[in-house]
């Protein structure tokens, strides 16, 4: 037995879940913001290495870890990511510091 001709309507959306889906779409743009950010330091962090600028590369590193912990810390990286993206980019800079050192 089908229906013959009826559409059923949408049930409407209550006022909290329209404040839900305009909160997170605000947070995901802010999130983002800030990994696009991240990964616009993680370039200049690479251009400092391939650049052979070993000193300058050191104090950026201190400050892009930081920049990586923060992150953590507000929830936008879990902890482990955060944790695994400063130990690959500290190899980075020993294998270019090595580098440089030979």
């Amino acid at each position: 037995m089908a229906q013959t001709g009826k559409t059923r309507k949408p049930p409407k959306k209550s006022k909290s879940v329209l404040k839900r889906q305009r909160q997170n779409k605000k947070k995901r743009a802010h999130n983002a913001s800030a990994l696009a950010s991240l990964h616009t330091e993680i370039v200049k962090f690479d251009t400092l290495l391939k650049a052979q600028d070993i000193e300058k590369a050191k104090k950026f590193l201190q400050k892009l870890s930081a920049f990586v912990a923060h992150l953590s810390s507000r929830g936008i990286l879990k902890k482990q990511t955060a944790n695994r993206k400063i130990s690959r980019l500290y190899l980075r800079f020993n294998k270019a510091s090595r580098v440089k050192a030979q």
